[in-house]
């Protein structure tokens, strides 16, 4: 990959590939909630099995509530869902790489989302990683089953528990912010536990004013891939 920060303009067809569910709305919301309101078209791929036992709750109950919140979210707005119901801390192999590759050729985004292979979280970076090798099989002519061979002109880094350190794009999410701040009420069982919203809005806010991008602004790390 090489970085690439002229590719500037709003695309159509994206897909964000979380971790958990309330990644895709922390890390690029903004950006989701722009690419549609541009009659752009967005897939939303939740990659882990949600469920977790807590002290007051399940784990069927924690997952059937996470997977709900998730599907809520991606219908309110207007986008495609899918979940791959990997396990925990998944490795990098052909059996977490190969169904990544089956919803790339299957939607054919333009622009692939996720969390910063950087960041704090183990399970954002091991879906980066997944990710990052699903997106350069699904442009091979190899694995015919998974569909046709399709070519995503580049890949965004978001920003998740750590600010990224070297964004090379920032999208100016203003217009949009309130709506993205609202929307963290459907991840309720989430924003109870702490408050997403406002952590969220605090780094958009800050990247917004440091960088001269409005008033709230998503940062990114743009990669395009060289397929040879």
């Amino acid at each position: 990959m090489k970085n690439n920060i002229k590719n500037k303009k709003l695309k159509k067809r994206i897909m964000f590939f979380s971790a958990h569910p309330d990644d895709e709305l922390a890390g690029a919301g903004g950006f989701i909630l722009k690419t549609l309101k541009d009659k752009g078209v967005v897939s939303l791929v939740l990659c882990i099995d949600p469920s977790e036992p807590r002290v007051n709750i399940s784990s069927k109950i924690e997952k059937e509530t996470r997977l709900k919140e998730f599907k809520k979210l991606a219908k309110s707005i207007g986008a495609q869902s899918s979940f791959l119901n990997f396990s925990h801390y998944p490795i990098l192999s052909y059996e977490t790489i190969l169904p990544c590759v089956k919803e790339i050729r299957s939607f054919k985004p333009e622009v692939i989302i996720i969390i910063q292979e950087m960041d704090y979280h183990t399970e954002h970076q091991m879906i980066a990683k997944i990710i990052k090798r699903a997106v350069w099989h699904a442009g091979r002519s190899a694995f015919p089953e998974y569909g046709k061979p399709h070519k995503v002109q580049a890949l965004w880094e978001s920003e998740g528990d750590r600010p990224i350190n070297e964004p090379n794009h920032f999208e100016d999410i203003t217009e949009v912010s309130l709506k993205k701040k609202s929307l963290f009420s459907i991840y309720g069982s989430q924003q109870a536990r702490k408050d997403l919203a406002s952590a969220a809005l605090g780094i958009n806010a800050f990247r917004g004013i440091m960088y001269k991008k409005g008033r709230f602004a998503e940062a990114f790390k743009v990669s395009e891939f060289f397929y040879g």
